[in-house]
C-alpha cells in the first residue's frame, strides 16, 4: 500500500505539456507561411524555371504542407497541463467514489487537483 498513486512521471510530462504545444503551434506556423511563401513563388515565376526545378519546388511544397499539417495536427491534438491533470483525475471519480464520499466529494477533488497542480509547480521550479 506504499505505492504512490500518482506516478511521478506524470507529473513530470504534465509539466511540459505546454512547452511541446506551444513547440508544434510555432513550428506549425512557420511551415505554413514558409509554404504559402514557396507556393507563391511557384505561381509567379512558374515560367522562368526548367522542368527540373519546377519538380523540386512541387516536392518542396509537398514536404512542407504535409509537415505543416502534421505539426499543427500534434498541436490540436495534445493537451494542455490543466486538461491532462483533469483526465488523470476523472479517472478516479467514479459513481460508487461520489456515492461513498457524499457532500465530501467535490472539496475532495478540488483539494486533489490543487495538491497536483502544486506538485506540478514544484517540478517546473
Amino acid at each position: 500500500m506504499n505505492e504512490p498513486i500518482i506516478s511521478p512521471w506524470l507529473i513530470y510530462w504534465a509539466g511540459r505539456l505546454n512547452a511541446i504545444q506551444e513547440f508544434c503551434c510555432v513550428v506549425g506556423c512557420l511551415l505554413t507561411a514558409a509554404a504559402i511563401f514557396l507556393g507563391m513563388i511557384k505561381f509567379i515565376d512558374n515560367d522562368y524555371h526548367s522542368d527540373a526545378t519546377n519538380k523540386r519546388l512541387w516536392s518542396s511544397l509537398k514536404k512542407l504542407v504535409c509537415a505543416a499539417l502534421f505539426f499543427g495536427a500534434l498541436a490540436s491534438f495534445i493537451p494542455t497541463r490543466d486538461e491532462a491533470i483533469a483526465m488523470y483525475v476523472a479517472r478516479y471519480i467514479t459513481p460508487a467514489n461520489i456515492k461513498a464520499t457524499g457532500e465530501f466529494a467535490d472539496k475532495a477533488v478540488d483539494k486533489l487537483i490543487e495538491k497536483i497542480l502544486k506538485a506540478s509547480k514544484a517540478v517546473k521550479e
